[in-house]
């Protein structure tokens, strides 16, 4: 399980120089987003929990599938954080959920 609520930011997981380039909330109320981020041809994806969701039992996921490769994802029922689920490509299509609440990026 992840640490303690907040202590965890999308750039901290993902690592150094990964920086954020698209993001979408998740759940009626915003309950979770789901985080793009970069460094180069590398790319990270992981989903936070938000606010009074932090810690609860909802399963949530990250996912992130190159062209041309294949899907790597991550799911569970974290406290905080699913993922992060890194590939390398210059075009990737992305995504996340937070209980029954999806959101996809295909860009590819």
């Amino acid at each position: 399980m992840a640490g303690p609520a907040n202590a965890a930011t999308p750039s901290g997981v993902c690592g150094d120089g990964y920086t954020v380039r698209a993001s979408s909330p998740l759940g009626e109320g915003n309950n979770a987003k789901v985080y793009l981020l970069r460094n180069g041809n590398r790319a990270c994806v992981v989903t936070f929990k938000v606010g009074g969701s932090v810690g609860n039992s909802v399963s949530i996921g990250a996912w992130v599938h190159p062209k041309g490769g294949s899907l790597v994802g991550d799911s569970g029922r974290y406290a905080e954080y699913a993922g992060p689920v890194k590939v390398t490509s210059s075009c990737v299509n992305w995504g996340g959920n937070y209980s029954e609440y999806s959101y996809k990026d295909t860009p590819c």
